[in-house]
């Protein structure tokens, strides 16, 4: 769902930095759908915050869709206040000045919190289908590519190293990890929680911080790192190695974890027989292990085709 939240965002602040394809397709979703809520709430507003809880504290890597759009439209009411009450008073639009909240929001509002957050879900899930599912196989495939690969920088480099290759504005230094929030200024956080979670987004080119909060906040969440995905899909450029076409590269960014053909297939949108033909050219050039469990044969890539 944060790929969602990231490109409505964009939509919304700076259109004009998505290619047209992407432009025309969340725009198009947005109209026709009549999504209009959703694009005023996960827009920003003219100050560029965006609620966080259009983005769900995932439970697991790559959570499923049902999974957290469940998670929106239950969110706690006082979370919901607490969340917009910051956006309509200053963070995404300014009372005092010319760009107050719009009256849809304030509308939608008056009926309640939990109407508000059934509401908002059903209209990411119509953006969702309707702007992201078309190119969800190739999105997931680049996000647990990424994964991958920065766990790798981790073993190698060490984790502060790690965490200095993640995005342009994102620093470990002394014990801190600072964010660049803006040109001119360092906003410097202090993480008082047991965990930080990191997760990667193709619609970012900047590392972005969420529900970084102070005690006694309602409902208080993990602290959040957005951070750019890396612009290839973390696997060897086809020109290493012959056999490496797109297809083949799709396959191996999917067996990270063992998987068998049949749930490739699901994923990649692809016939078993299909998946299976390139399987086993990858396991006779010894670029996946093949292993049967139970009645099923589960694929994984090696460790040396990273």
């Amino acid at each position: 769902m944060g790929s969602a939240k990231d490109l409505l965002r964009l939509v919304g602040l700076s259109p004009g930095t998505l290619t047209p394809p992407w432009r025309t397709r969340a725009t198009d979703a947005l109209t026709r759908h009549r999504l209009g809520l959703l694009a005023v709430v996960g827009g920003g507003g003219p100050l560029g915050y965006a609620p966080d809880f259009l983005r769900p504290e995932p439970p697991a890597f790559l959570t499923d869709i049902d999974t957290a759009l469940h998670q929106i439209a239950t969110t706690p009411q006082e979370r919901i206040r607490y969340e917009l009450a910051a956006a309509v008073n200053g963070h995404s639009w300014d009372p005092g000045s010319g760009h107050p909240a719009p009256r849809q929001l304030l509308q939608a509002l008056d009926r309640g919190e939990d109407h508000f957050a059934r509401l908002l879900a059903d209209e990411m899930a119509r953006f969702w289908h309707a702007a992201l599912k078309p190119s969800w196989p190739a999105i997931r495939a680049r996000l647990e590519a990424d994964v991958t690969a920065r766990a790798s920088e981790i073993v190698q480099y060490g984790l502060a190293e790690a965490l200095n290759r993640l995005a342009p504005n994102l620093e470990w230094r002394d014990g801190e990890l600072l964010v660049h929030l803006r040109t001119d200024s360092i906003h410097r956080l202090t993480l008082d929680a047991e965990a930080v979670i990191l997760t990667p987004s193709v619609f970012v080119d900047r590392a972005l911080f969420c529900a970084g909060e102070p005690p006694g906040t309602p409902a208080p969440r993990t602290p959040l790192i957005v951070y750019p995905a890396a612009q290839v899909d973390c696997l060897p450029p086809a020109q290493d190695h012959p056999l490496i076409g797109a297809m083949r590269r799709k396959l191996l960014a999917e067996l990270s974890q063992p998987r068998s053909t049949t749930e490739l297939a699901q994923r990649l949108y692809l016939s078993p027989a299909t998946v299976s033909y390139h399987l086993q050219i990858l396991h006779r050039a010894g670029l996946v292990t093949r292993a049967r469990r139970s009645r099923h044969v589960l694929y994984q890539r090696r460790g040396g085709a990273v």
